[in-house]
Order: C-alpha cells, then sequence, then structure tokens
C-alpha cells in the first residue's frame, strides 16, 4: 500500500491545481466570506423542484420522523460530548492511548498522523474528498427539497471551496424560512443530518455487501496469550527478555508478563497479577493470524480446537502466520495443557471485553457480520479490494458523524437554531428559547476548552 500513498499525495496535488485554476477562471462568478470562496449556480435548483413537487405525500410524512431523528442526533451529540469530558478528567491515561486532540477537524491522513492506524484504517485524500463531496451533497440537497415543499424561496445552490476542500450549499430567503411554522423549519433543519443518516445505512448495506463477495475467512486471529492470575507472594525471581519478562514462581513454574505492565506497577501494592502460562506460543513471541498448521488450513477458531484435539504435548508443529500480507513460519513443540488433558497446548487465544453503553453494544451489534476472531482475506486484487472497502466505510462514518455533529446546538449548525425552535416550542416562549439557546452554547463552548485544556496538560 506504500505506493498508493504517492499516488494519492499526486492526486492531492493535481487537485489543488485544479481548484485553483477553477477558482481563477471563474473569479467573476464567485463570492468570498473570509476565507471561504461561495460559487453560485442554479446546478441542482431543477432536481430539487421535481422532487419537492412530486413527492408532497412522502415527504410531508416524514417531517415527523426528521424531527424525531434530530432530536435523537442533539441528544447524542450533547451526551457524548459530556461522556468525553468525563473520561479525560477520570481517566487521565486516555492520552497515552489516544495522541489526537480530542477536538481537531477531520482531516486526511489523520490516523497516521497522530499513530492512530490500529483504531482507524487509512484515510486517504481520495477518501476525504470522495466522501465529502458526496456528504455534501446530499445533506444541502435534502435542505433544498423541503424548502421547495414548503415554498421558501430558493435563492442559489453552489460549492464552496476552502482551499482543496469542497462543499456545497442551497442558500434559501432567510426572511421566507423564518416566517414558516416550527414544524416546518425544523423539518428543513433537520432534513440534511436525516439524509446523511439515510445514506449511511445505505453505504453501510454496500459495505457489508462487498465483504461478503471480496473477503473469506482465511485464519484464526489471535489477540492474546493464555493467561492467569498468581499471587505477587509466590514470585521468586524475574528476568527481562525484551517485551516479555519470565517470572520464577516457589511452585517451580515459570510464568510470563508484559514488561512494560510491570514496570508501571509497585508489585507489593497487589496480592495478584496477571500473567502468561509458559507456553509455546509465548516463548517463541508468536504474531500474526494462523492460517495453517502442518497440512491443515485453518479458517477460524473451530479448524484450530480441531486440529488440537489430535495432538499430544511434544509434538513438533509447523505453524504459519499471516502478518499484513507477510507469512512467518514457526517450528513449534507442543507443551502440556494446563488442564492436564493429556492434548497438545499452544497458549493462545481471544481476549474480548465486554461491551459497555450504548455506543459500544451498537458498534458490535453493526459489526457482527464478521467474527472478531476470524482473520478474512482478500479472494481477488487485494489491494484495490481494500482500497474501496474503507473507502465505503469511510462515506458511511462521515455520513453519520456530519449528521451527529450537525445537530449540536449551536448557532452557526442546523442544531442551533432546532434546539431555540424546540425550546420555544415547548415552553410556548420565544424568550426561553432564546435564552436555553445562550446557556446551551456557553456550556457546549465550555466543554470544549476544558476538553482541549485536560488533553494538553496530559501531553506536555
Amino acid at each position: 500500500m506504500v505506493s498508493f500513498w504517492v499516488y494519492d499525495v499526486g492526486f492531492l496535488i493535481l487537485f489543488s491545481v485544479w481548484v485553483a485554476w477553477f477558482l481563477r477562471s471563474r473569479k467573476k462568478s464567485l463570492s468570498r466570506e473570509g476565507i471561504i470562496f461561495m460559487y453560485r449556480t442554479q446546478l441542482g435548483v431543477k432536481a430539487i423542484k421535481y422532487i419537492g413537487d412530486n413527492f408532497k405525500k412522502m415527504l410531508h410524512a416524514l417531517k415527523y420522523v426528521i424531527i424525531t431523528v434530530g432530536l435523537a442526533l442533539m441528544g447524542t451529540m450533547i451526551w457524548m460530548l459530556w461522556t468525553t469530558l468525563s473520561i479525560y478528567i477520570l481517566h487521565p491515561e486516555i492520552t497515552k492511548v489516544i495522541k489526537a486532540p480530542p477536538i481537531a477537524p477531520l482531516i486526511p491522513y489523520f490516523p497516521k498522523l497522530f499513530g492512530m492506524q490500529s483504531f482507524f484504517p487509512p484515510f486517504y485524500f481520495t477518501y476525504f474528498i470522495l466522501a465529502l463531496a458526496i456528504v455534501a451533497i446530499v445533506h444541502e440537497f435534502s435542505h433544498g427539497i423541503f424548502m421547495r415543499l414548503f415554498k421558501i424561496k430558493i435563492k442559489s445552490t453552489g460549492l464552496v471551496f476552502l482551499g482543496p476542500i469542497l462543499g456545497a450549499f442551497v442558500e434559501e430567503d432567510r426572511k421566507d424560512f423564518e416566517k414558516k411554522t416550527k414544524i416546518e423549519q425544523m423539518s428543513v433543519l433537520g432534513a440534511g443530518v436525516f439524509a446523511n443518516v439515510f445514506f449511511a445505512l445505505i453505504f453501510y448495506g454496500l459495505y457489508v455487501a462487498f465483504f461478503f463477495i471480496s473477503f473469506s475467512a482465511s485464519g484464526y486471529a489471535f489477540n492474546a496469550y493464555a493467561d492467569v492470575a498468581i499471587p505477587t507472594a509466590n514470585i521468586t525471581g524475574m528476568e527481562i527478555q525484551g517485551n516479555l519478562t519470565r517470572i520464577m514462581t516457589t511452585s517451580g513454574k515459570d510464568f510470563y508478563a508484559n514488561t512494560a505492565m510491570l514496570e508501571q506497577i509497585n508489585l507489593s501494592s497487589y496480592e495478584l497479577i496477571p500473567v502468561y502460562y509458559d507456553a509455546p506460543a509465548v516463548k517463541i513471541r508468536m504474531e500474526g493470524a494462523i492460517v495453517q498448521m502442518n497440512d491443515a488450513k485453518i479458517r477460524e477458531q473451530e479448524d484450530i480446537v480441531t486440529f488440537m484435539q489430535n495432538t499430544e504435548p511434544g509434538d513438533m508443529v509447523k505453524v504459519i502466520t499471516e502478518d499484513e500480507g507477510e507469512q512467518i513460519e514457526y517450528n513449534i513443540v507442543l507443551g502440556e495443557h494446563p488442564l492436564g488433558n493429556g492434548l497438545g497446548y499452544l497458549g493462545i487465544g481471544y481476549g474480548q471485553v465486554a461491551p459497555k453503553g450504548f455506543i459500544q453494544n451498537a458498534l458490535i451489534f453493526f459489526m457482527s457480520f464478521k467474527d472478531r476472531s476470524t482473520y478474512y482475506a482478500p479472494t481477488w486484487d487485494g489491494e484495490f479490494v481494500y482500497f474501496f472497502y474503507h473507502l465505503l466505510w469511510w462515506i458511511m462514518i462521515i455520513n453519520l458523524l456530519v449528521a451527529i455533529f450537525n445537530m449540536l446546538p449551536l448557532g452557526m449548525l442546523d442544531g442551533g437554531r432546532f434546539f431555540y425552535l424546540t425550546i420555544w416550542g415547548i415552553t410556548r416562549s420565544e424568550k426561553v428559547g432564546k435564552i436555553a439557546s445562550k446557556v446551551m452554547k456557553y456550556f457546549i463552548l465550555a466543554v470544549f476548552v476544558l476538553l482541549m485544556y485536560f488533553w494538553f496538560i496530559r501531553i506536555i
């Protein structure tokens, strides 16, 4: 994939040159707002009129669904902000795992820039510009459709340029918009994020379908060595061996522990510590997904269980693993199983942390179409398969992120006026709506400041 980084940077340069040429050649049609250039055009207005005029019954039926989704997204965003702040206050170690600031723009290459490749797939500029174009057009087009439905004058549509970053807009007659009922205004405001959620689900379906077409189970992706907890009082000595430390005990049995973990704790403060069994996989530091054992192809965990049931301690086994496209061959003498069942023992496993909260459970549900302990390999052109697979993932995720972020109750976002209209509608007081909006604005800004403060003091 290294070669694609070169192509992607080349595309970034060419695209930037094209944007510069486009802006220069159409400077008479441009308006400028600060560092943003806006190119107005009637392109798309016909399509907005066609859908707004010909699907009125369906669009009217959707307006309460749109408002409900908008309220749910707003609540989710506020809850996520508060939860994130709580994590940064109560768990300072988060900054050692996630180096990126808690508030940062979604920019190309950010997983590589912040050392987060283990959390996110590559984020090329190609992904960024394609996803942004789809997200922006879907979002603004949907605003336009509901403006047309409620007979709000559309002054223009067009493109927004911030350097090589593209966006879109639908410009309404503001006075005409504010004359409409609260339900109509909220429907227009929520239409964009509703469309982003809808398209996130569409691309999720494409993502899953592409997975089943282009990948097959090809190995067992173990992520842990077999472990146990032992009393610290039984430890008689330790010997550092790189990232693992050999631990001798009063029973005469050896165990291994993570060296970095041992360096961070005071053993005298613990009665028990987690250690690895003195198993073959631990001693040779076996890594990668197991794809073959002797002549047996390994496609999933059950294949390893079946193979190991026909082994004994002392058997020599050839194990082939695959890690980032490279295969590694190990010749391993199987150990004795801790349970004393007479079977050969390798000493690997797959550890799963029990999900906590709605978001973790939702993520597990949406990714349940594939087994987490199974390694899946492309069934055809691997480099292109991964490129397209990750592209679908990013389009899905960015649609969802834009939907959630846009419902943040801040004046410059759709959620700002949406929140104001909601409070006005509930309390039947415009004054209360304005006060609540101002209070919420300062609350959110305070959360942003605190997030950046706690992140900053922990990384310096």
